[in-house]
């Protein structure tokens, strides 16, 4: 090999090795630009807007130290931590921040604990009014001193004006030497006042708290019908409580209308199988189609790690017409994660319905959430089983999703 062959893989090498560096320098800064994971205590909650305007939380989970607790029972010395008075809860709606949710008083219903709060919604907070200031009226003594001419007006009604003494105005004379009275002597070093004591939160000295803040004014009153099931609600949403942590962003992934028409196929595919799977029948040949007809059928991209990896999240009710696969309120939940070759990978796939429930528990969707603090989203459902109601926190994995929270079965 000659010099000059020598000196261009050198320079070839060199260059590879800038590069290498210039991209990560790049990963490093954005490492950097990361917010610290939150050690917690980290609350989730479910906000449930009532007809009548009404706004009632129901704990859900509880964060501290990497370790799940159910908010419900953690702390309750005797109410749990989680709907403590003045704890401020930030409602988000696919990741985004939509208002704030501030608990005044804490109840027992339905084997759960609820707050009983205020609920601003963002942009709906009122403008505040810049106070007045009263200008301080200035004395001609402590007034700074003008110059006036001696041809003035002023300077001259100031010369006709007879001198007042002090004799005149005095009072009588103070005794002095020893039979002044005797007077208390103040100590230079007490001279400031004492310092306002502010009062702690409940147990503040004793625990972390989550975030607080005061619930305002207009709290409206609760009932005891206002905590049943059957109570009508108008929206829900989930929310989280922590004096730190990252801030909210956006779990939603824009995908390109084809690319949605591709998914939601291969999804009611995955969906018609697993509901196959359950009563144990086999596609028909003779249908046009070979998915199950549902009904209620939903279907979100999320992109929960700030990737662009999309993670697509299905639920449906089977059609009742579906006389074949078995009695009716039959529901399906599918998750799946779209790789590098456009493919997708199951993480999850269940079907229940009102007989299997002791096995396989319903499962509903409510939103993405940060429940760890850590930047990334988590997948929250409320499940159903013979044993009651509750909720289930997912990690959406490479192959599977990863429990992190089941009050049911006290994972």
């Amino acid at each position: 090999m000659n010099r000059t062959s020598s000196r261009n893989l050198y320079r070839t090498g060199l260059f590879s090795v800038i590069c290498a560096l210039l991209v990560g320098g790049g990963a490093w800064a954005q490492l950097a630009k990361r917010t610290a994971k939150s050690k917690g205590p980290r609350a989730l909650g479910l906000v449930e807007i009532l007809t009548n305007g009404k706004a009632r939380m129901q704990t859900i989970c509880i964060m501290v130290d990497g370790r799940f607790f159910d908010a419900g029972t953690y702390k309750a010395t005797p109410v749990p931590m989680a709907v403590a008075p003045e704890t401020v809860y930030e409602g988000t709606r696919n990741g985004v921040s939509i208002g704030l949710y501030t608990i005044a008083d804490a109840r027992s219903a339905r084997s759960s604990w609820f707050g009983e709060g205020k609920w601003v919604p963002t942009g709906s907070e009122p403008k505040r009014v810049p106070a007045i200031t009263s200008t301080k009226r200035v004395d001609e003594e402590e007034a700074p001193p003008i110059l006036r001419r001696a041809d003035s007006p002023t300077a001259k009604a100031e010369q006709t004006k007879p001198a007042e003494t002090k004799s005149s105005n005095s009072g009588p004379a103070l005794p002095t030497g020893a039979d002044t009275p005797p007077k208390l002597k103040k100590d230079s070093k007490d001279t400031t006042p004492p310092a306002t004591t502010v009062p702690m939160a409940p147990g503040a000295g004793e625990r972390p708290v989550l975030r607080r803040g005061k619930p305002g004014e207009g709290q409206q009153k609760f009932e005891d019908k206002d905590f049943a099931s059957t109570a009508p609600v108008k929206e829900l949403f989930l929310a989280v409580s922590d004096a730190g942590g990252p801030e909210p962003r956006s779990y939603v992934l824009l995908a390109k209308p084809d690319e949605v028409v591709a998914y939601r196929r291969k999804l009611e595919s995955m969906a018609s199988d697993t509901v196959r799977a359950l009563y144990g029948v086999k596609p028909d040949a003779r249908r046009k189609t070979a998915s199950v007809a549902f009904t209620h059928a939903q279907m979100q991209t999320l992109d929960l790690t700030n990737s662009n990896d999309p993670v697509l999240v299905f639920t449906a009710t089977v059609d009742p017409a579906e006389k074949t696969l078995g009695p009716a309120h039959a529901t399906v939940s599918v998750v799946a994660r779209v790789d590098i070759y456009g493919e997708l990978r199951k993480l999850l796939a269940e079907a229940t319905d009102d007989h299997h429930l002791d096995v396989y528990p319903k499962l509903e969707f409510l939103d993405a959430a940060d429940a760890d603090g850590d930047g990334s989203g988590e997948l929250v459902f409320r499940e159903t089983s013979d044993n009651g109601r509750g909720f289930v926190v997912y990690r959406a994995g490479l192959d599977k999703v990863w429990t992190l929270f089941d009050s049911l079965r006290n994972y």
